[in-house]
């Protein structure tokens, strides 16, 4: 018998096929339509299979870790069994947990130097990949993964080295703003409050600010709703700028119809896509609003996507799983005395929450758009990798205690 979690296991399937799906929908489906019907030279069909070209290698390599946390036993019983095997074992546990996190962090700080060089010497505004002009290799998944890892070692010891804490943590976070990646900044600024919390204050001091936090969304949301008629917009100082966008994004959740040629066209076909799907949607790949989203159709507004091609039910199916993990996560966290493998898991769950939430309510403008993936649903082959490998650590974690978990 495999000791590993079956609701995390199977929503983590449930949620990549559906990304796959959809992808498949969002990406595919259109180009080959095009070129089947436009194109005289069919070569080009293959060009519609771009994203899985990317993707499926990612997955691959994502769930070759996932199964090795699974299987830990059997590979370590594998490698007693050889020569090179033991001395290899022997090399790694000689390896202990904060060096091998303290290395991972600097090799991720090391790239984040890099991809911020490369910014300069090709003279590009943003750049968030290693491999800058030609937008390859994105290192946010692993950004968080080393982050997690290093703020859930460090907050787990009973004397913190906080000047190594909070120094480790302005660089991860100053190196991301000169990208510029202000969401990964606020994810890691998030989660470090968040697990703050955790670690200094009784639950209820953690429950009491959640609810004051979905309440102000709720508000504000309201407020927006409200604003339909009035159509208040911000003034934008920092207009020209690379935080310009910030102020745009905002004025749109504001009005979402204010520019629906240019800066708004994403967030109002979103929109028009969810109110067509309706309750049951109008059937797989038969969405048209997707033509008008441009290149985030399978990626940030994918939640948009099968909202109008499944409808309501069926976009909702999906949250309850998301939801489904969330809670599974915080159980798992919970009931695991380690400190280490408590604090990893729940900046899992906060990542989770947080990136769902996000990428959902923003295709139905509930809150101001960001260009966060869903997890495990839109593509983004650099960041799902990271985070299923992440989801493989709590299944280590829970092999590890499962007679605590259960």
């Amino acid at each position: 018998m495999r000791y590993y979690d079956r609701i995390i296991h199977y929503s983590l399937w449930i949620l990549t096929l559906t990304g796959l799906v959809f992808i498949f929908s969002g990406y595919t489906v259109p180009r080959l339509i095009y070129y089947l019907t436009y194109a005289e030279d069919k070569s080009y069909l293959l060009q519609a299979f771009k994203p899985f070209f990317n993707l499926l290698p990612m997955l691959l390599i994502g769930f070759a870790f996932y199964y090795g946390f699974i299987y830990a036993d059997k590979i370590e019983f594998f490698l007693e069994q050889r020569g090179w095997g033991r001395k290899l074992l022997k090399k790694i546990s000689r390896l202990r947990l904060g060096k091998f996190i303290n290395i991972l962090v600097w090799v991720t700080i090391f790239l984040m130097l890099i991809v911020w060089i490369e910014k300069f010497i090709f003279h590009l505004r943003v750049n968030r990949w290693l491999l800058g002009p030609q937008k390859k290799i994105l290192i946010t998944g692993l950004t968080i993964l080393s982050y997690y890892l290093f703020l859930a070692y460090q907050l787990s010891k009973e004397r913190i080295n906080w000047s190594k804490v909070v120094g480790i943590s302005v660089i991860f976070i100053l190196l991301l703003m000169m990208q510029p990646d202000v969401g990964t900044s606020i994810l890691l600024a998030f989660s470090f409050v968040t697990l703050l919390f955790f670690r200094f204050f009784k639950l209820r001091w953690v429950v009491y600010p959640f609810y004051l936090f979905t309440s102000a969304i709720a508000v504000v949301s309201f407020l927006a709703i409200l604003n339909a008629n009035v159509k208040l917009q911000l003034p934008n100082p920092f207009e020209g700028t690379k935080f310009g966008h910030v102020i745009v994004r905002i004025n749109n959740w504001l009005d979402p119809f204010r520019d629906v040629t240019a800066s708004s066209y994403q967030l109002a076909n979103s929109l028009y896509a969810v109110h067509r799907g309706g309750l049951d949607g109008v059937g797989f790949g038969f969405g048209y609003r997707k033509l008008y989203m441009g290149p985030t159709v399978h990626t940030d507004f994918i939640f948009a996507t099968i909202g109008e091609e499944t409808g309501f039910i069926f976009a909702t199916f999906i949250f309850a799983v998301t939801l489904v993990l969330l809670l599974r996560l915080l159980v798992i966290a919970f009931r695991i005395s380690n400190p280490f493998e408590k604090f990893f898991i729940i900046l899992v769950a906060f990542e989770t929450f947080l990136l769902s939430f996000i990428n959902a309510g923003m295709a139905v403008n509930l809150i101001p758009s960001k260009g966060w993936p869903y997890p495990l649903v839109s593509y983004a082959p650099f960041y799902v990798v990271f985070y299923i490998i992440q989801l493989g650590i709590v299944q280590y974690f829970v092999q590890k205690r499962f007679y605590e978990v259960y």
